[in-house]
């Protein structure tokens, strides 16, 4: 029992029309009477002790009480009557996956970017759209501690509304235009290996930047609704029961990117596997078609172990989001949240790229992991010469 400790004259001036705790109960002292608290909640339309001339019951109606503003992040998510508790688990595992590859993806962009600064003599077409994948995939690397933070603080976002979309609209423009980078990089490679006669393969450097820039400004246009997201819908993207435009847009634009990307790219390597088969018995050109080939294999991976779930996570908590139980719904969102998570691998694995396309990268990851393993052999070899020289001081 929770009691007021005032009487019920001051307690009707004062606490009228309050908004209290919907489970336990409240007494009246001075009265005989007592209420249980969802009255005063309803959440439509509740009843105040009456303040006037009091009645047999002591009640009267009064005006609906003013809705709760919804918790940013799980909860409104799923139908109004589903309470979704906090997964610990996923949230932290999504949290040190994401740390994980913010590691990662700087060290291995960091080291693509100073190659492509000092070591890259020539420029081509496809070394630009590698370029611009680069500054793409470093800036959403810089995204990612907001992110962990947000799961550390159990999907709540405490920087305010213009934090949030600045880092949404970031988030965004770096995604798209590194699938679309990537997608151009898998396109360049078709288009010169098995329509080699095409007057598009004669593309200089400088139109290569002109269409670069035309992709960083049609991806920034296509995301700009993420500035408009209120202060509820930030940061999280999952689809929703109370949907705004802008929330609409962004679901649109992701699944259009993936359908758009990966069937451009499954075009590109099936066309390359034909050429293959083709030319088989030309031992001058099978080379040059073997490794554009596994570089838009390789892309086609990338685009399926990073996308892939996070795309069918999402379409299956849209489509079941109102036919399922809530704790089904709740381990769908669960699962939405690690997925998502693995979008971001895709900056991890872009090296892999990089160093199919130019022996310049393969040299340059080679010179860093040798550096880091001698480095770690001379510490081991170090440590028992410096346990003996102690001994013996």
């Amino acid at each position: 029992m929770w009691e007021v400790k005032h009487n019920f004259p001051a307690f009707r001036a004062k606490q009228n029309c309050k908004r209290f705790f919907p489970s336990a109960p409240i007494l009246f002292p001075q009265t005989n009477f007592s209420l249980p608290l969802t009255l005063f909640d309803a959440g439509q339309c509740a009843f105040c002790p009456s303040v006037g001339k009091r009645t047999n019951s002591g009640l009267r109606p009064c005006a609906p009480l003013r809705q709760a503003r919804p918790r940013r992040g799980l909860g409104h998510m799923l139908p109004p009557n589903c309470s979704v508790a906090h997964s610990y688990a996923a949230e932290v595992s999504t949290a040190l996956l994401l740390l994980l590859e913010c590691s990662l993806g700087t060290l291995g962009n960091a080291v693509a970017l100073w190659t492509f600064f000092f070591r890259l003599k020539v420029w081509k077409p496809y070394a630009v759209y590698l370029f611009n994948l680069v500054l793409a995939d470093l800036l959403l690397a810089a995204c990612l501690p907001f992110h962990v933070a947000f799961y550390l603080r159990q999907k709540t976002w405490g920087l305010g509304r213009a934090s949030c979309q600045g880092m949404l609209f970031l988030r965004s423009l770096c995604r798209g235009a590194g699938v679309a980078f990537l997608t151009a990089v898998a396109l360049d490679r078709y288009l010169r290996v098995v329509h080699s006669r095409l007057k598009v393969n004669l593309l200089s450097v400088r139109a290569a930047w002109g269409i670069s820039v035309l992709v960083w400004l049609m991806t920034a246009a296509l995301t700009h609704q993420s500035v408009f997201l209120s202060e509820a819908e930030c940061p999280s993207s999952e689809p929703r029961t109370e949907s705004s435009f802008s929330l609409i847009w962004q679901e649109a634009l992701s699944f259009l990117q993936f359908i758009l990307a990966f069937g451009l790219i499954l075009f590109c390597s099936a066309g390359l596997i034909r050429t293959l088969q083709k030319r088989l018995r030309d031992p001058h050109k099978q080379p040059k078609l073997q490794r554009a080939q596994a570089l838009v294999a390789m892309v086609g991976v990338l685009f399926t172990l990073c996308f892939l779930p996070s795309f069918l996570a999402r379409i299956l908590l849209a489509i079941f989001r109102g036919a399922l139980s809530c704790g089904v719904l709740s381990s769908m969102v669960h699962a939405a949240d690690v997925t998502g998570s693995l979008t971001y691998l895709q900056g991890v694995l872009n090296p892999v790229v990089y160093c199919f396309s130019n022996p310049a990268f393969r040299r340059s990851y080679r010179k860093l992991f040798y550096t880091l393993t001698l480095r770690a052999r001379k510490q081991e070899a170090e440590a028992p010469g410096c346990e003996l020289r102690d001994s013996y001081s």
